[in-house]
């Protein structure tokens, strides 16, 4: 059951780290293969107004994106337009939030057990008639460590969450264009010392 739920949450969150960081980039390409004379019209807009709830733009602010997914998840993604990825969020919050409250359940039952058992109240019983005094503090402390990976977990997603609006954000700016290429030229340095120097060059 242990290695079950650390296992689940690690697939969760490699899951949801490999949606966000290699769709990002591939939706970005397709936008501006698609888009060229929008994204040439956008450098003339107006600056944003002074309200940061504005959502009906064409060019995302990076840190105003990152903002609204700290402040409620997926929100940030929705002032992207990228719709879909406010469903990966919501599913990843709900499976951590079950596992939050399943886990948290199981340890205060535990717990209460356990405590009922060394109070030395022979008027105190529960249910765990096959269960040893050590074995109920063992399932106690089992499911306090699933309630803490749970957080680390949740944390994690919610990490996942901010940068993921942040880079997305910044990537509808950044140029793709396909005229973009590596130049190769000869380099001297101040050692007198040959060399070769690769530098991005626009055809």
């Amino acid at each position: 059951m242990f290695l079950k739920q650390v296992k689940c949450c690690k697939t969760l969150i490699a899951t949801i780290l490999f949606i966000f960081l290699t769709t990002s980039v591939t939706a970005q390409q397709t936008e501006n293969d698609d888009d060229d004379e929008e994204v040439a019209a956008t450098t003339k807009l107006k600056p944003f107004p002074d309200s940061i709830f504005k959502f009906n733009v064409k060019v995302p602010v990076a840190k105003r994106a990152g903002l609204f997914s700290a402040l409620l998840p997926g929100l940030g993604q929705v002032y992207n337009k990228q719709y879909w990825k406010l469903g990966v969020v919501v599913a990843a919050t709900g499976a951590v939030t079950g596992f939050m409250i399943f886990n948290t359940k199981q340890y205060n039952k535990y717990q209460q057990a356990y405590l009922g058992r060394i109070d030395t109240d022979p008027a105190t019983t529960d249910t765990f008639t096959n269960y040893q005094t050590t074995d109920i503090d063992l399932l106690r402390k089992t499911y306090r460590k699933y309630v803490e990976y749970t957080v680390i977990a949740g944390t994690v997603c919610y990490l996942i969450n901010i940068l993921d609006a942040f880079t997305s954000a910044h990537l509808k700016t950044f140029d793709m264009s396909k005229n973009i290429s590596f130049k190769a030229s000869p380099y001297y340095d101040t050692r007198k010392q040959f060399g070769m120097k690769i530098t991005i060059a626009k055809k």
